[in-house]
């Protein structure tokens, strides 16, 4: 409970009863009031306590989260506003920025704009730039996600002076941060000035949440020495707001320097290309943050290096350093040598000195964990203690100045309220003699108007009556005389009305007979329908089935694959017969060199033939003589010629033999090889065919498994509802209520089944008869397992007179409490009426 709370419950209280309160009351109320002030002061207290040793960590972790989405969605956004492989030039950045600062101002000049203005403004801006249309998906989900992740409560309220401000730090992060600091105070304030409560909102995009808190009580401390050093600044002494050259004081301030002091981490830090990363940045940036500053950082530190440096600078410098290089090589080298001559030695004094160093490292570990963690303790809770003192007077001096306003405030209101009862009084007291004297003279003139009217009645009464007898004479004459003529005629009436029932009923039983028979014509049609489509879907299977069963048969049967075993029989053919070739040619060169040879190659051939004849001729003499053949050396000679080129064809039929062997060798070879790289591929091929195979299932399955889904939506969205002015079904969407005679496409070849329920229809001489469109089944009388409405309704449709009364034909809705009856809504209201009526 606030204390405006509590102040307006108090002027309540005060206003009731009496009217006029004496001193008596005040000093009442205000003992009262002092009370209950002194126990909401020490109620407020223990529940600030409680909520600041009780604040969940989650919280701040989610408002970090938070952030970072934040700049994720708007670095997001910057991509895929300049990220089309256009190189933007400085002055065209900066005129889309202005341009788009000018937008949101004639939007709205408002802070906080809605979301179809902001969508407007990016799209306006996008369209000029970089020709960006409204049915670009991407866009649009990047403008969604930038409005969501600024929008964090969903109330409709976009800060894009803040979002601005993201964008600018996205253009040019290689800047420091105090420049970040005075762009984020130009851009993000509506004014020249910010009050100084509003700093967390400038803070916001450059401090991790749960760092707020500290850096906000840095910049009051900054703030407040900044006021008591010059406070020409501001001639106003209480007066909290901040300019910008009262925030560029506060950054100068001892107590954050800290933070634009360069960071001592090794990120960056080399001799090369040296970059320079801010305390702050290090501290307080968000995750994201940090890392687009510090590749900023870099390339630009990069880009900048390269410019300076000359091709030469660069040549020498890379001559230097392989120099350099091979001089380390060198010395490591002997290092190395000198090192594997002394390390077997060094081993065990070095595993001893780890040991040792070991404990001794963990013991100043343990020790400097302690005490860091004592010293840690005492700082939290003199923190800690400072933080409650300075809330807690705070508090109080609110409290004070509060209750100071209140008593002012108190004393003009109790004056105000007496000056008002007492004119108030005064004018009540005037209208009421006024009344008093108007009433006595309309009493005195209704009297008169009274006595008036009651003689003028009795004078009218008199010739009422003469008036009065005459006339009911004359009426009751005429009235006697329409009663017989009406007689007649409804005697004439009732003739003929006789007639005509007696034809309505001969007519109505035909009707009712054919009625009957349509219904079951279409009742019969709709299981023949539903016969028919069981059957074909059997058909279906057995098909299939035939067709697999077919095609296993073929491929059970198939002739086995002879080609390689053919091709090796045709090669070992083409090789005989290479070989008797080869064969024959050798014979035919052999006779040729022996008879006529044409150079000097044939005639050492001729040589070589002539000495092997020549030591071949003893052995053929010696087998004649063996055989006691009767033999002359010419003849002998004949035939060791013959012989050895027979013997010489032989060896080139061995030689040609082994060739082929060999080249069968290198052919099997070769078709092995080429059969496992076939069985490879077709292994591979398999697996393609596998993962393709499963591919093409899987997204039968997804579709199949989709249109189920689709057809179950289909089931739940609308429902099949019976017509019975047209005889015909048609669908409703349960949801929206709109009505379609075609059915969903989604339901494919598949039905959605009609509600089993019985409904009320009229033939056409209006006589009720049900129907259950689930069942198709008609009857006349009312269904036995539905309650009906126990009301009594004119039967007309029987078209006779009197008319025929009896129970209502509709379905009971309503339950009627006094009777105990269900009745449909017709014949409750007329019940509910006609008691209301008596």
């Amino acid at each position: 409970m606030s204390l405006d709370d509590i102040n307006a419950a108090l002027a309540v209280k005060e206003s009731r009863g009496k009217k006029f309160m004496s001193n008596k009351g005040e000093h009442y109320y205000r003992v009262r009031y002092d009370w209950e002030f002194r126990k909401f002061v020490s109620s407020s207290k223990s529940e600030l306590n409680n909520i600041h040793n009780d604040y969940p960590r989650d919280y701040a972790e989610r408002d970090v989260a938070a952030q970072e989405k934040m700049w994720m969605s708007a670095l997001h956004l910057q991509d895929v506003i300049f990220g089309n492989g256009e190189k933007w030039s400085e002055y065209r950045k900066g005129k889309l920025l202005r341009d788009l600062h000018d937008n949101f101002f004639e939007v709205t000049s408002k802070r906080f704009a809605s979301k179809p203005q902001f969508k407007d403004c990016l799209l306006k801006v996008s369209r000029e730039y970089s020709q960006r249309l409204v049915e670009d998906e991407k866009f649009n989900d990047s403008l969604e996600s930038v409005y969501n992740a600024f929008d964090v409560l969903s109330t409709e309220a976009f800060d894009w002076r803040s979002f601005l401000f993201y964008f600018h730090f996205a253009l040019d992060p290689a800047k420091t941060v105090k420049d970040q600091l005075l762009s984020a105070f130009s851009i993000i304030a509506d004014k020249s000035w910010i009050d100084l409560r509003d700093l967390g909102k400038i803070l916001f995009p450059l401090v991790k949440d749960d760092a707020t808190t500290g850096i906000l009580c840095e910049m009051d401390e900054s703030w407040a020495r900044v006021k008591a050093s010059k406070p020409e600044i501001d001639g106003n002494e209480g007066s909290t707001a901040v300019t910008v050259k009262i925030f560029q004081k506060i950054l100068e301030q001892d107590c954050l320097q800290r933070y634009f002091a360069q960071s001592g981490s090794l990120w960056g830090r080399g001799g090369i290309f040296p970059v320079c990363i801010y305390r702050w940045e290090e501290e307080l940036y968000n995750e994201a943050l940090f890392q687009l500053v510090t590749s900023s950082r870099r390339e630009k530190t990069i880009n900048e290096k390269f410019g300076r440096d000359s091709h030469r600078t660069k040549l020498g410098v890379w001559t230097q350093w392989l120099d350099y290089a091979r001089y380390q090589g060198s010395i490591r080298s002997i290092f190395n040598k000198i090192t594997c001559t002394v390390k077997f030695r060094r081993k065990s004094r070095g595993l001893l000195a780890f040991s040792q160093w070991t404990n001794r490292h963990h013991a100043a570990l343990k020790i400097q964990r302690v005490v860091r963690g004592y010293f840690g303790r005492i700082e939290a809770s003199h923190r800690r203690t400072m933080f409650t003192a300075a809330t807690m007077i705070q508090t109080h001096f609110r409290m004070f100045l509060a209750k100071n306003t209140l008593n002012v405030l108190s004393s003009k209101y109790l004056w105000a309220v007496i000056e008002v009862q007492r004119r108030i009084r005064g004018a009540l007291g005037r209208s009421l003699a006024l009344k008093k004297i108007l009433t006595l003279v309309g009493q005195e003139h209704a009297n008169n108007v009274k006595e008036r009217v009651r003689l003028e009645l009795e004078r009218g009464v008199w010739c009422l009556t003469k008036l009065q007898a005459f006339w009911r004479r004359k009426m009751a004459t005429a009235k006697a005389a329409e009663l017989r003529e009406k007689m007649q005629r409804e005697m004439r009436v009732q003739r003929a009305m006789e007639t005509e029932r007696k034809k309505f009923l001969r007519e109505r039983q035909i009707y009712e007979r054919q009625l009957e028979g349509f219904y079951k014509s279409m009742r019969e049609e709709y299981e023949n329908d539903i016969q028919v489509k069981s059957k074909v879907s059997h058909d279906q299977i057995k098909v299939r089935t035939l067709r697999r069963r077919v095609k296993n048969d073929e491929l059970k049967s198939a002739e086995p694959d002879n080609s390689e075993y053919l091709a090796t029989e045709k090669w070992k053919n083409e090789w005989e017969a290479k070989i008797e070739s080869g064969v024959k040619e050798m014979k035919s060169h052999c006779i040729r060199c022996l008879d006529q040879p044409d150079n000097s190659v044939e005639k050492r051939t001729r040589a070589n033939v002539l000495k092997r004849v020549k030591g071949r001729v003893p052995d053929v003499l010696k087998r004649a003589d063996e055989r006691h053949i009767p033999m002359e050396s010419k003849e002998a000679k004949a035939i060791a010629r013959e012989e050895i080129i027979h013997i010489i064809a032989e060896e080139e039929r061995t030689r040609l033999r082994h060739q082929m062997n060999e080249e069968f060798i290198d052919r099997e070879r070769c078709m092995q090889e080429a059969r496992l790289q076939s069985e490879v591929k077709a292994e591979k091929a398999h697996a393609r065919a596998t993962i393709h195979a499963v591919s093409l299932v899987a997204t039968a399955c997804r579709k199949w498994l989709a249109r189920r889904e689709l057809r179950r939506l289909c089931l739940e969205t609308f429902e099949r509802r019976f017509d019975g002015r047209s005889h015909a079904f048609y669908y409703m969407n349960k949801f929206t209520g709109e009505t379609t005679w075609t059915k969903p496409i989604a339901m494919g070849v598949f039905e959605i089944p009609a509600k089993d329920e019985w409904i009320l229809l009229r033939d056409a001489h209006n006589f009720p008869y049900y129907f259950n469109p689930w069942s198709m089944e008609m009857r006349w009388l009312p269904p036995v397992d539905e309650d009906m409405c126990c009301g009594i309704v004119p039967h007309t449709w029987w078209r006779e007179w009197p008319v025929r009364s009896g129970l209502c034909p509709n379905f009971s809705l309503r339950l009627n409490e006094d009777d105990g009856k269900r009745y449909c809504e017709d014949c409750f209201l007329r019940i509910v009426d006609s008691q209301e009526g008596a």
